[in-house]
């Protein structure tokens, strides 16, 4: 919706229907004054024919060219209906028109009918002036078709004359004979144009108009399906498109004879009421279930009784279910303005204000049809309706439109606040990782001074007490020993640069002659098991954390485990690096290890967790082992780690 239909796709729909309004008033404009102010005739008064008598008479259906002798029903006036005069009759009718013509100068004389209900003839004296193609079923349809001849001088006569028309019909439709007008041919032919204008151009530019309505909302609803009233819409606009197309289609159909038509006619009527009540509602953001279920089974009772109805009955049943269906539609109308003000929608206001206008309309033109006095108004009001029911629709498209854009520059400025809080939240995360690794490198060096260099210190201090007497190389080689350690602390901050001992002999070489010298002082027996070639090459990082810990672990077992017997393995199985210490001291609980108590055996724990390894503790009095367990296929994944 937002990216389809825009405010320029609002411009060019409000132009085209622009457009189209402007066309059907240029259209009009010459004949508007037609109906403010008659043409007066400059014409003597002589050369004017003037209609004496009017005269009707049922025709015989078995010989239908023979006028009628007798039942001669004169007439005040035209247009007539003969369905009250001679009800359920079918066939032919005679009209007799007897007019008196006098001119010594040689007009022409013209002569134009408003409509004829279905086919028929037109005789001028004893001359045929026009016959239907179709006089039989299927016939044409030309009550919405007005004619023009000129008379040819050759069958007019001085005096009297007498013009028969011969009109066919039946009990369904409202059969008869429409105005006609007989004189000289710049006023017939004003007449007929006026006639055209209201029969033919009027009906025409409103399909042109309810078909764009009607594609335009249909292209809103695809697009968008909440916009239900928009789908309710098209198909209203399609329906009055179906129904003024039946009134213009004069042509037979083949497959289809004029009863037929005239039933499918009043259906479509019936369905056009029932959609407009609900497109009507839908667009008040209104839904009656109940009611709504009602019109619809109203519709399909219409199309059920009137399509199936016998021709005998046809009439009645199509005005039965007419009246309900304008009634329904003048309830509609007069009910719309209660619905708009609760609604609170301007567009509505707009809508309720359009369907009062309708309703004196609907009135005028029933009465019209009724009585056949007067002129009816929805020729003329029936394109500017759909134009406003258009502007309307319109309107709605362009609020939601400006709502849409609305929303859209909320989002963008919530959009905008969001980055904003978000870089903040960023920095300050930022900021926090930074702390987090200042602290977690403070940790890391903790680990290392007390694993690396305390362990050498310790051993410094073991290796003083129990010699008396130490000799000066001996001292400088305890503190080249820790300069030694110290510097591997320094240098070991990070793996990156390192390369990983070629064989587990040289990985354990340095720590065993650490170590070896003091268990001899000691009286300690150590036994030292390393494999000759790595099966699975581990990661720098691996090694030294294995050599952190196992420094530790001797260290403690130096210090505190009173052992006489030490074994140190490093060996690989199922991809996994196991570093095994164990010896034969007092022992210790394992679950103080858990609790803090040991500081020692936590930083071994702390470090092989965290580089997915598994640290294990089995100790008892006179048997104590250790366990470090790296896996050797997640090298990859521990380097990302570190």
């Amino acid at each position: 919706m937002q990216c389809i239909f825009s405010r320029n796709t609002f411009n060019v729909f409000y132009s085209t229907l622009l457009t189209l309004c402007t066309a059907m008033l240029i259209c009009i404009w010459p004949f508007s004054s037609l109906y403010a102010s008659p043409t007066l005739s400059t014409t003597p008064e002589a050369c004017q024919p003037q209609i004496q008598h009017i005269a009707a008479a049922k025709g015989n259906p078995q010989q239908e060219t023979v006028r009628p002798t007798t039942g001669w029903v004169d007439l005040e006036k035209l247009p007539d209906q003969w369905v009250q005069r001679w009800p359920n009759f079918q066939g032919p009718v005679w009209y007799q028109i007897r007019w008196h013509y006098h001119c010594t100068e040689k007009q022409p004389v013209s002569l134009t009918i408003e409509g004829i209900t279905q086919s028929g003839k037109v005789y001028v004296n004893d001359d045929l002036l026009w016959q239907d193609i179709a006089l039989k079923e299927p016939m044409s349809r030309n009550q919405f078709q007005p004619h023009l001849w000129n008379i040819p001088q050759s069958s007019l006569h001085q005096g009297d004359n007498t013009l028969w028309i011969q009109v066919y019909g039946g009990p369904i439709q409202k059969s008869g004979l429409g105005r006609i007008k007989i004189g000289l041919h710049p006023e017939i032919n004003a007449i007929y144009s006026s006639w055209i204008l209201e029969k033919r151009t009027l009906p025409l530019f409103n399909i042109m108009i309810n078909s764009v309505i009607g594609l335009f909302c249909l292209l809103v609803w695809l697009f968008t399906h909440k916009e239900n009233a928009f789908k309710w819409f098209a198909i209203v606009s399609f329906a009055w498109v179906a129904y003024c197309a039946a009134l213009l289609y004069s042509a037979p159909v083949p497959w289809l004879n004029t009863i037929q038509l005239e039933k499918i006619h009043h259906i479509i009527f019936c369905f056009y009421v029932t959609v407009g009540c609900v497109a009507a509602w839908r667009f008040a953001q209104f839904r009656f279930k109940r009611l709504e279920k009602a019109l619809f089974i109203f519709s399909f009772l219409a199309m059920i009784c009137i399509g199936f109805s016998p021709t005998a009955y046809a009439a009645v049943v199509i005005k039965i279910f007419f009246s309900l269906a304008v009634l329904i539609f003048m309830a509609k109308c007069l009910t719309y303005s209660v619905l708009a003000y609760k609604s609170k929608l301007k567009e509505t206001y707009f809508l309720a204000l359009t369907y009062l206008v309708f309703f004196p309309i609907a009135i005028h033109d029933a009465l019209f049809i009724i009585n056949m006095d007067g002129r009816p108004l929805s020729p003329y009001t029936a394109p500017f309706s759909s134009i406003t029911v258009g502007i309307i629709l319109a309107l709605r498209l362009a609020r939601h439109s400006k709502k849409i854009e609305r929303f859209n520059k909320t989002l963008a400025d919530n959009i905008i606040q969001t980055k904003q809080e978000l870089t903040q939240s960023l920095n300050q995360q930022h900021h926090l990782a930074l702390e987090n690794a200042r602290l977690q490198e403070r940790i890391h060096l903790s680990h290392d001074l007390h694993d690396g260099l305390g362990g050498s210190i310790v051993r410094s201090i073991l290796l003083l007490e129990r010699n008396d007497k130490v000799e000066k190389p001996q001292i400088m080689s305890m503190l080249k020993l820790l300069r030694n350690d110290l510097r591997q602390v320094i240098d070991s901050g990070s793996s990156i640069g390192t390369n990983a001992p070629e064989t587990p002999v040289e990985w354990g070489a340095p720590i065993r002659h650490r170590f070896v010298q003091l268990f001899e002082e000691l009286d300690i027996q150590s036994r030292w098991t390393f494999e000759n070639q790595w099966q699975t090459m581990p990661l720098a990082k691996q090694c030294l954390t294995l050599t952190r810990v196992a420094e530790e672990a001797l260290t403690n077992i130096l210090k505190h485990s009173q052992a006489t017997e030490v074994m140190v393995s490093l060996s690989e199985s199922d991809h996994k690096l196991i570093l095994q210490i164990q010896d034969n001291g007092i022992g210790f609980d394992p679950a103080t290890v858990e609790q803090g108590l040991h500081v020692g055996l936590h930083s071994m724990c702390t470090r092989i967790s965290r580089i997915g390894g598994e640290f294990k503790i089995d100790s008892e009095p006179g048997h104590t082992t250790i366990q470090a367990i790296l896996p050797l296929t997640e090298s990859k994944q521990m380097t990302a780690m570190d």
